[in-house]
């Protein structure tokens, strides 16, 4: 069974919130093509950890960020077509709560950074094979699987999220909606890195469950 109208509603709203609070948006400080400053916490430091903590609590059952939903689904049973559906709904729910967000926030600022200016008015490379990248993938994926599911605890899960950002793609679902709400030439190289960082740190928990199951 897939998940009910509640459910979306949560994931979609905790997205939204963690969008809009924790990534932020980026503003021109004087004229367009100086200097920036983000209006919001970002994904860095103590009060990424906060904001996130509390968003995991007050959403409870919300996974919010696409590698949380990737180590769900990878450790999960896999011939299952309700968890498949169930997760692939969450991730869905994120990318649409993420771009809600995003409009808000365009409305909110005139002076915000556009996604043309953001790159230049240069499509996106196209997307390359990075052994090396997928591999800081899984391996942060198997540590993060570990936090999440030893520790029992969403303000140590979100220390793990912080630390290991950049690794395991938190701001994926952000990434996604400000593409499809802005440069569509761009959805191939940007629906490739969403998924391959998001099966990589999923695969990385399926290891980290194999070796702990034979220890």
């Amino acid at each position: 069974m897939g998940m009910d109208t509640k459910d979306m509603m949560n994931e979609m709203g905790a997205a939204f919130a963690v969008t809009w609070l924790v990534m932020g948006y980026t503003v021109w400080t004087g004229d367009v093509g100086g200097d920036t400053e983000l209006i919001g916490i970002g994904m860095g430091g103590i009060m990424a950890v906060a904001a996130l903590g509390v968003a995991w609590m007050a959403f409870a059952g919300a996974h919010i960020l696409p590698p949380v939903t990737w180590m769900h689904i990878m450790t999960g049973d896999l011939g299952d077509a309700d968890a498949w559906m169930a997760n692939g709904t969450k991730l869905v729910m994120q990318i649409i709560g993420g771009a809600l967000a995003l409009i808000m926030m365009a409305e909110m600022n005139a002076d915000h950074v556009t996604y043309a200016q953001a790159s230049g008015g240069v499509a996106m490379a196209a997307w390359e094979f990075d052994a090396m990248t997928i591999a800081g993938g899984v391996a942060a994926g198997a540590i993060l699987w570990c936090i999440h599911s030893k520790a029992g605890n969403v303000w140590a899960t979100a220390v793990g999220v912080v630390a290991m950002s950049g690794y395991i793609g938190a701001t994926g679902s952000t990434d996604m909606a400000s593409m499809l709400m802005n440069e569509m030439g761009d959805l191939l190289p940007t629906l490739l890195d969403w998924l391959v960082t998001g099966i990589s740190v999923g695969l990385g928990a399926l290891v980290a469950t194999k070796i702990d199951e034979n220890l």
